[in-house]
C-alpha cells in the first residue's frame, strides 16, 4: 500500500509532459484567433470596396448629360459586379427626386421629397414617394426644386471560413449583406432623366 501510495505521490508531482498537454490546448486557440483575424481583414476589406463601387456609380450617373436607359442601368450593375468582385449579382437601385417647397423663401421649411423616377436591378422594388419620403431623416436638406440622385447597392459576403464559436462573442459572417447609401447632385445637368422608350422620357416629378 506503502509502494501504491508513494506511486500515485510521485504521479502528481511529477511536470513531465505539460508542455505538450499546454501546446495541444493552445494550437486549436491560436489557429481560431488567426482565422479570425483573416476573416474579418477580409470582411471589412470587401465593405470598403462595395462602398466605393456606390461611390463610383453615383458619381457616373452625376456627370451624365444623356438620358438614362434601360440598358445603361443594366451595365452599370454588370460594372458593379466587376468593381465588387462577387459571384452573385449585385443589387443596384437608381432614384432621381427633387425638394418641393410650399412657401420656397421659408428657410425652415422642410422638403417635400418628390420622386422623379426610380429603376433597379435586383433591388425591388423601385422606391415611390412614400417609400422615399420615409428616408427623410437620410436625405440632404436642399433648396426648393433642387434635383438629386439616390444610389442604393447591395452585395452579399461569404466568408471563407466559419469562425464563430459563439454568436455573442464572435458572429457568423457567412450571408452578410452590404449595402450603401449615396446621395449626389446632377454635376452637368439639372436633372438626369430616364428614357423609357424612343421619345418616352421622364424627368418631371410625379405621384406615383
Amino acid at each position: 500500500m506503502i509502494k501504491i501510495l508513494q506511486f500515485l505521490n510521485d504521479f502528481r508531482r511529477d511536470e513531465s509532459g505539460n508542455a505538450s498537454i499546454e501546446l495541444l490546448i493552445a494550437v486549436p486557440i491560436m489557429l481560431w484567433a488567426l482565422l479570425s483575424t483573416m476573416v474579418y481583414f477580409d470582411a471589412y476589406h470587401d465593405e470598403a470596396i462595395s462602398t466605393r463601387a456606390g461611390l463610383t456609380i453615383a458619381d457616373m450617373l452625376s456627370r451624365e448629360t444623356q438620358n438614362i436607359t434601360p440598358a445603361y442601368l443594366t451595365n452599370l450593375q454588370r460594372l458593379l459586379q466587376g468593381l465588387t468582385e462577387t459571384d452573385n449579382d449585385p443589387g443596384l437601385r437608381v432614384t432621381v427626386f427633387e425638394c418641393f417647397k410650399v412657401d420656397p423663401d421659408d428657410p425652415d421649411e422642410d422638403c417635400r421629397y418628390d420622386r422623379i423616377w426610380s429603376r433597379n436591378r435586383g433591388l425591388a422594388p423601385n422606391h415611390n414617394n412614400t417609400r422615399l419620403r420615409a428616408l427623410s431623416d437620410r436625405l440632404p436638406v436642399m433648396a426648393h426644386n433642387d434635383k438629386a440622385i439616390l444610389v442604393e447597392t447591395q452585395t452579399d459576403y461569404n466568408a471563407e471560413y466559419t469562425v464563430s464559436i459563439s454568436p455573442f462573442i464572435v458572429p457568423d459572417l457567412t450571408g452578410v449583406t452590404f449595402n450603401s447609401f449615396t446621395v449626389i447632385s446632377p454635376r452637368f445637368e439639372t436633372s438626369v432623366c430616364w428614357e423609357r422608350g424612343p421619345g418616352d422620357i421622364l424627368c418631371d416629378a410625379d405621384d406615383i
